[in-house]
């Protein structure tokens, strides 16, 4: 897996408010521990635009997720985020559900 630059990371949130442009955000429980944060996420949108290569499908979807920093005096100096892909492309059709 390779880092994200800040171009990068900024071309992907594009790509997903394209998609939802609806898009809303919720933090969940945030809790944290030594230097380490971490964010449970849920968005909430309508697939209204390409994703990825994937026509939109105008179905509703909730896409839960986690970000994890490291802070370091004061400042964060590692990013991560984990997303639920898999639900994501089960909801909006591309893979099936069981």
């Amino acid at each position: 897996m390779r880092a994200l630059d800040k171009d990068a990371l900024g071309g992907l949130a594009r790509g997903f408010y394209t998609a939802f442009p609806d898009m809303q955000h919720a933090v969940d429980a945030q809790t944290s521990e030594g230097d380490q944060v971490v964010t449970p996420v849920t968005f909430l949108g309508t697939h209204q635009g390409e994703l990825m290569g994937i026509p939109a499908s105008n179905k509703s979807v909730e896409i839960r997720g986690i970000n994890i920093h490291k802070i370091v005096g004061g400042k964060m100096v590692e990013a991560g985020t984990v997303l639920d892909m898999m639900g994501l492309m089960q909801q909006i059709g591309v893979i099936p559900s069981q």
